[in-house]
């Protein structure tokens, strides 16, 4: 009788285990998101030079719920109204942040990126995307509508590297017109020398990094690398830390250069000049980029001009050509 006692309570206790066992199995599962709230400091919003370091627009928004206490990352949208955010600029809100606060250096580079006008007022919409994992949809707050005008704001960032001595002082410059964080220009790299960084002023203070992938890290990272010696057209763009190395060449091609209008006389590159010595003879010439005619410019009396008229040559005998394309000036002198 008494083993039949303890055979019943070890039994019991064994129930008792499998049951807390499968209790404790039971998984959170995240619901369909509720989105959260966003709301503007401001309706409209003409921004100025004199605004560069003020605090122009705050944005405040509640989180989105998921069903359960989970990291949510809040991404910042902002799109033209109308075109129902199928190309909208982003900007990652810090984690936890339920609030924004835009420098207007910062918003103008935003608005920037939109293109928008620089005459008149824009409407452009934002909304908050939340989202906890890429199996989990992602929800969207609501839309505000805010009429903006940027300004332009021509700046520069710089690229020391191996091929000019690693000095940011004398490094070649990424040009943007509207200060739209996205920079483009050509940088001339020798054999041998192909890593660079990029820095955003010409001093090592800040140095922007390689985080693969066509990813720059804004705060390390290995440096870059071109892919061989020549000329590549770097295109970076700080609102997403993405860049693009690609290369590039222009050449002279026309009845007057060595190869005729059926082959390319490629010129070198180096410092933001195109420069090529060439046996030309009496006729005409252009410039043209990568062997096509997409890009291609013609001009007269030094100054280059985009798809413009045929460059004339009056003189037959050896030239030092030179091309300029970021101030669109050439020259032709006889050796």
């Amino acid at each position: 009788m008494k083993s039949l006692i303890i055979k019943s309570i070890a039994l019991g206790l064994i129930t008792i285990g499998l049951w807390s066992c499968k209790k404790e199995e039971t998984k959170v599962v995240a619901s369909s998101g509720t989105p959260g709230t966003l709301k503007s400091s401001v309706s409209t919003l003409v921004l100025d030079k004199a605004m560069l370091n003020t605090d122009v627009i705050t944005l405040d928004l509640t989180n989105a719920s998921f069903g359960y206490q989970a990291g949510i990352t809040n991404v910042l949208q902002l799109a033209v109204k109308g075109t129902d955010f199928k190309t909208p600029k982003e900007v990652a809100l810090e984690a936890n942040a339920l609030s924004k606060v835009f420098k207007g250096v910062d918003f103008n580079n935003l608005l920037l990126a939109l293109n928008l006008s620089f005459t008149e007022n824009s409407e452009i919409e934002m909304r908050i995307k939340s989202s906890i994992s890429s199996a989990v949809a992602p929800v969207y707050s609501n839309a505000l509508t805010l009429s903006a005008r940027p300004f332009p704001l021509t700046t520069w960032i710089y690229v020391p590297g191996a091929y000019q001595g690693w000095n940011p002082q004398t490094a070649d410059s990424l040009i943007s017109l509207t200060g739209n964080g996205e920079f483009k220009g050509v940088i001339g790299f020798t054999p041998g020398n192909l890593e660079f960084k990029i820095t955003p002023a010409k001093k090592w203070d800040i140095a922007y990094g390689d985080a693969g992938g066509g990813k720059i890290s804004p705060t390390a990272g290995d440096n870059f690398k071109a892919p061989a010696a020549g000329a590549f057209q770097l295109f970076v763009d700080l609102n997403k830390n993405q860049i693009e190395i690609t290369p590039i060449v222009f050449a002279l091609i026309g009845d007057a250069t060595p190869k005729g209008w059926d082959g390319d006389t490629d010129m070198a590159y180096a410092h933001g000049v195109w420069t090529v010595t060439a046996d030309l003879k009496i006729g005409e010439m252009k410039f043209r980029q990568d062997h096509k005619w997409d890009v291609n410019y013609g001009g007269s009396g030094g100054t280059a001009v985009f798809n413009g008229g045929n460059i004339k040559v009056t003189s037959g005998g050896s030239y030092t050509v030179t091309f300029d394309v970021n101030n669109l000036k050439y020259t032709l002198v006889k050796n």
